[in-house]
């Protein structure tokens, strides 16, 4: 997995709002990734520049669906109003990269784990590629921070396994284990109701408790990877490849920040503890919300991550 990462031959890059603070750019390339569903190029990147020198980049990368990115738009452009410059990518299967005869964000969760497995690495070798390219064209901050929220914070865990470009990265609203995400999360009924009619069985994800049960014993063999690359090469069970739990071994848990909601019924509390414990048990701040209600105070996060990014040294 995540072989097709590289440097976009072409890009093409243009403002779409020149205002007194700030910049609007966006960023277009052809994906990097050679299995990519018809409907999901070009990628899209969007970049809220501030006018006076920029003091460092935030990347910031969305939740499922599309609801949540125009709230990401207004964190971008405070953000970049305080001097920070936001990038913000637009994930393949969400917004305006819906694959054909799909919907925004259900590709990412599903009993098809060829297809489920396809978009993760997707959008994981997407934003590698996009910042070798922020790299090449000296875009990329040395006093720099991914934040990623719901679908964005799983990924930003992978992305920390494979690269050591971010200083500070902040999860929000994230979890691990993806069977139980399968089989009690609210949101993922449409999971359970493919699985009850015996799509995945070959996978053994039919029956709720045996499905527990085998992937518990995979879960204990992830303490034996010396790398990113034999846990991949392994025979543990094809929907812990994509799993955050098999990467944050391979992360420092001094460069994450998670941010937990108290009231996030989305995500069942084991799947946040796990997490947290698989990272190291890194500074986590609970947060009084519930998985969404947190987004219209997110100028609230922004200040956090201004913070975080300010304070870096450039040494680091």
């Amino acid at each position: 997995m995540f072989d097709d990462v590289r440097i976009p031959s072409e890009y093409s890059l243009g403002y779409l709002h020149r205002g007194k603070k700030i910049r609007v750019s966006i960023l277009k390339f052809d994906s990097t990734y050679s299995r990519a569903e018809k409907g999901t190029d070009p990628v899209e990147v969007y970049i809220f520049s501030p006018k006076r020198k920029k003091q460092g980049s935030v990347m910031i990368l969305q939740g499922l669906g599309s609801q949540n990115v125009l709230y990401l738009i207004w964190m971008a452009h405070y953000l970049s109003r305080k001097g920070i410059e936001a990038i913000l990518p637009v994930l393949p299967g969400n917004f305006t990269r819906v694959a054909e005869g799909s919907v925004s964000g259900k590709d990412y969760f599903s009993s098809d784990l060829d297809r489920m497995s396809r978009f993760w690495e997707h959008a994981v070798v997407d934003l590698l590629s996009l910042v070798e390219l922020l790299k090449a064209k000296k875009m990329l901050h040395e006093k720099n921070c991914l934040f990623g929220y719901c679908l964005g914070g799983m990924i930003a865990v992978l992305l920390n396994a494979l690269s050591g470009d971010f200083k500070k990265t902040v999860i929000m609203m994230a979890g691990g284990d993806f069977a139980t995400l399968f089989w009690k999360s609210p949101t993922l009924s449409f999971v359970r109701r493919e699985l009850r009619s015996g799509k995945g069985k070959e996978h053994g994800m039919t029956e709720e408790n045996a499905f527990f049960d085998l992937y518990r014993k995979d879960l204990e063999k992830l303490s034996g990877f010396s790398s990113v690359q034999e846990m991949l090469s392994s025979d543990i069970h094809p929907l812990l490849k994509i799993d955050p739990l098999a990467y944050a071994k391979f992360v420092d848990p001094s460069r994450i920040v998670m941010m937990e909601a108290m009231f996030d019924r989305a995500l069942p509390k084991s799947t946040r503890e796990i997490l947290w414990k698989h990272l190291g048990k890194p500074k986590r701040i609970k947060v009084p919300s519930s998985h969404v209600s947190w987004l219209p105070f997110q100028m609230l996060v922004a200040r956090y991550i201004v913070r975080l990014v300010k304070e870096q040294s450039v040494k680091n």
